[in-house]
């Protein structure tokens, strides 16, 4: 699912789709006699009497229009009745709307019912009855699968039917299957027909020659996709006369706002708005060239605007994000906003003198070409200025919160919209925190505050930035002059209220979570370190705040209880759950949860830190140092022995040779440091140096005399986080430099701490944000020595200033993606709470590091008794 999609039942909290206010439910008129029915999900499963599913086979998929979603519903009851075939359907319009959306997750794209025939034959007939009943219907296209026959609403492909799955690298779940001799492989699900090996399709029709050259139809050769999402896709093309032009693809029925309005029919009012704006004010828009169906979606032909995104535009120049920036620069960087401001305000006025508001201002609709103009592109969301709003559509942060609620929208003057999208769109110049911004308006004199240290920032920039933010008369949090005065007083005071507000968000009676996770804790678990109430817990007792007895109680049964349907790792599963639990007095439910952590397959199919091998052997590790038991030492060996080394290493790390503390070969050394420490062997450091000289080799420079490391051969963004990038390399070489004096390892160290003091990022969290810079300034303090680390991780985290929502009771912070709050110690208010105590009172080893004594009330005894596997 689309984090979007985790944002739409609660306006503070992540949490699934069926977790929102109740709907009027979709339901068969004539439901089947004698079978059952059960909420899944936002899916409704039927099931007829003493049916069982096999594991895997045909699966049918049902499409329908939002128009229709009745009449398909009725037929394929009917039909799947008369068949004795289990059935599931979206089990509500909201769930239909949100998963048919233009963010919408593309592998769940066009699906609204779901047959599961036992075998080729009965999934035939199935077929051919539903063919012959919805012909004529319309239906989006199931980009997982391929049609059947005539009907645009029937579709299949082969995969799983019942729940079956091994654990990723990041503790998320791998749909599986079997093939014909037993193994099991991924059920993959991309948005395209794939089928697995050794299956053949019996239902294709003959199949016509592919074309190996690019795509070509309607008089224009596609020479790439810029980009795709659930309504169509984005196209940069040549016309048959050699011009280059803009496509705009819009799939039908599908991409549907809240309104019910689907992609096609917005893209035929887009052309309509571009003819009528083109008309009266040529430049003012992508010059229509033209508009036009083929198969069954719809094209729209744009001039292709030269130049690069805003957003991209401001990645590339923001001196905010870059290491070693002099205030020369910075100023320079202001002088070039003021002019995209003078032009972004001269277009939108132009458009409203002509009676249209944009409604989407975003920096991912102004293009900015090589002299700085201001070009607007996606027209889609148009609408005349002096009528009533009849739908939103815009990205979070750049519209005003009352547009989110369908009550109110209509109501809103629609040039309204676009003064704040502007407003927006600057603050996002200066810096892109306009989620935090709208829930706290009192961190912006943080954010003036930090960026004028460089230099000053027009006023012209400012008043645009804050127009629609008034500061409150009783802020809650310290001015940034009381900050920078008593840094460390006021720190003191943001921990306090931290560790307060997160004390107050543990929920007795919410079945999926004691502490609000993000949408990878809700797509994984939330018990373990990263996301769940571990790592929270954690992060409590760090800060001097012990746990009610009934969370860890709760922790510890549904740990033991769901010990199976979670991944084994250090931070994704049970062996973090298992040091979690030692250290707060439940050593024989943590020797439990550690047995299975070490005999589940991941931990030998992957070596990383966070979810494979090197995490389950350094809590093994970890209980050795607490109890002596020689057997932890040697199934700590073990782990570590048996990995894969040299070229066949890659395919046990993350995707594409992943890089990082968490899924790459740094958090694999620090395993090895550990061992060879604890075990008196030093043979494990210099598999461990092997190790953190291959990573330094993929290195890139992040700014003056700083690096950071790609994510992966894949993924080429250069991070400067602790999951992945300088702050988590950074973390593992403190270790293996005490001591030493290797040159080329000694400054890369130097240049990743440089690289950790940076003072913005898109996010405050532990492992992706500005929490992670101060925990490693602070260890650099700790380990390394030097006032000079201590006064930087005291000013990184007074950082966090920018990044907090206070209340009465105490400071929240926004989670992954930025869109709810969240308590987990990956992205959430614990981690932040861990980084803030460690600047003000460091403790040993906050971040399950080994180099003092664990705090544990383990005895050895039990360890011996309890860990035997």
């Amino acid at each position: 699912m689309h984090p979007f999609d985790f944002a739409a039942a609660d306006p503070d909290y992540y949490e699934p789709l069926e977790a929102g206010p109740a709907d009027q439910p979709y339901l068969p008129a004539k439901p089947p006699a004698g079978w059952t029915r059960h909420a899944s999900g936002p899916w409704m499963m039927w099931m007829p009497p003493d049916a069982t599913l096999p594991d895997q086979g045909w699966k049918v998929h049902v499409s329908s229009s939002l128009g229709n979603v009745q009449r398909v519903l009725d037929i394929v009851t009917r039909t799947c009745a008369e068949l004795a075939v289990p059935f599931k359907h979206l089990a509500a319009e909201r769930f239909f709307l949100v998963l048919h959306e233009k963010q919408a997750d593309r592998v769940q794209s066009g699906k609204f019912c779901a047959a599961y025939p036992p075998g080729p034959e009965a999934a035939h007939a199935l077929l051919a009855r539903l063919e012959e009943a919805l012909i004529g219907l319309p239906g989006p296209y199931v980009l997982t699968d391929r049609r059947f026959g005539a009907s645009q609403c029937v579709s299949y492909r082969y995969g799983a039917f019942k729940d079956s799955y091994t654990f990723r690298h990041d503790g998320t779940q791998q749909p599986t299957m079997r093939t014909a001799d037993g193994a099991e492989i991924p059920d993959d699900r991309r948005p395209e027909f794939l089928l697995p090996p050794g299956v053949l399709d019996p239902f294709a029709p003959p199949t016509e020659a592919a074309s190996d050259g690019p795509a070509s139809f309607g008089g224009y050769t596609f020479e790439r996709a810029i980009g795709h999402s659930n309504a169509g896709g984005c196209y940069q093309a040549r016309a048959a006369d050699g011009t280059r032009v803009f496509i705009k693809e819009a799939r039908a029925h599908n991409g549907y706002t809240a309104g019910g309005q689907d992609a096609r029919s917005r893209l035929r009012e887009e052309h309509q708005t571009l003819l009528r704006i083109h008309a009266s004010h040529p430049g003012l828009c992508p010059a229509p060239v033209e508009l036009f169906d083929y198969w069954e979606n719809s094209y729209l032909v744009t001039e292709y605007i030269d130049g690069e995104t805003l957003m991209r535009w401001v990645v590339r120049n923001s001196p905010a994000i870059k290491v070693g920036t002099q205030a020369s620069e910075y100023a320079g960087y202001y002088r070039r906003c003021l002019p995209i401001l003078e032009g972004l305000q001269a277009v939108l006025t132009a458009l409203h003198a002509i009676g249209y508001a944009f409604i989407d201002v975003n920096p991912r609709n102004v293009m900015i070409d090589a002299g700085d103009r201001v070009r607007l592109v996606d027209f889609e969301a148009v609408q005349p200025a002096g009528s009533p709003l009849t739908s939103v559509m815009g990205a979070p942060g750049y519209l005003p919160p009352e547009a989110m609620n369908r009550k109110l929208f209509a109501t809103l003057n629609p040039r309204y919209l676009d003064q704040y999208g502007m407003s927006a769109t600057v603050l996002s110049m200066l810096f892109p925190l306009n989620n935090v911004v709208q829930r706290s308006p009192e961190v912006l004199p943080h954010i003036r505050s930090g960026l004028s240290q460089h230099a000053r920032i027009p006023e012209p920039l400012w008043e645009h930035a804050t127009r629609f933010h008034p500061q409150p008369q009783d802020a809650v949090l310290p001015s940034p002059q009381d900050v920078v005065a008593d840094p460390v007083a006021h720190l003191r005071w943001l921990r306090d209220m931290t560790a307060s507000r997160l004390e107050q968000m543990a929920t007795r009676d919410n079945p999926r979570w004691i502490f609000p996770t993000s949408p990878l804790g809700l797509r994984t678990n939330t018990r373990c370190i990263a996301y769940g109430t571990a790592g929270v817990l954690h992060a409590l007792r760090l800060a001097g705040r012990p746990a009610e007895p009934w969370i860890i109680t709760r922790l510890r049964d549904e740990s033991l209880a769901r010990h199976d349907q979670v991944p084994p790792g250090l931070m994704f599963g049970n062996a973090g759950i298992a040091w979690v639990l030692a250290s707060l007095g439940e050593p024989e439910a943590a020797a439990r949860l550690l047995s299975a952590a070490t005999s589940h397959p991941a931990a030998a199919k992957y070596s990383t830190l966070g979810g494979g091998a090197a995490g389950i052997a350094l809590t093994h590790l970890a209980f050795y140092q607490g109890t002596g038991d020689q057997r932890q030492l040697d199934a700590a060996w073990r782990l570590l022995e048996e990995r894969p080394r040299g070229a066949a290493l890659a395919a046990t790390l993350g995707p594409g040779n992943a890089t990082g503390l968490m899924h790459g070969r740094p958090g694999i050394a620090l395993a090895l440091y550990y061992l060879a420490r604890l075990s008196g062997n030093d043979a494990p450091l210099a598999d461990g140096l092997q190790l953190l000289r291959e990573e330094l080799r993929r290195s890139l420079p992040t700014g003056d005399d700083a690096i950071g490391f790609p994510v992966s051969e894949q993924d080429n963004r250069n991070f400067p986080y602790l999951y992945s990038g300088s702050a988590g390399y950074a973390h593992v070489l403190l270790r293996y430099l005490e001591g030493t004096d290797d040159q080329e390892l000694s400054g890369a160290l130097r240049r990743c701490l440089r690289t950790c003091t940076l003072q913005y990022a898109v996010y405050a969290g532990l492992f992706q944000g500005v929490a992670g810079f101060s925990l490693i300034l602070s260890q650099a303090a700790q380990l390394a020595g030097g006032p000079d680390y201590q006064a930087s991780a005291t000013k990184s985290a007074t950082a966090l200033f920018k990044y907090a929502v206070p209340d009465p009771t105490g400071v929240r912070y926004l989670g992954d993606d930025g869109l709810r709050f969240s308590a987990d110690l990956w992205s959430g208010s614990a981690g932040i709470l861990l980084a803030l105590q460690h600047v003000i009172s460091p403790h040993p080893d906050p971040l399950f590091t080994l180099d003092q004594a664990t705090e544990s009330n383990l005895a050895p005894s039990q360890v011996t008794e309890t860990g035997r596997r």
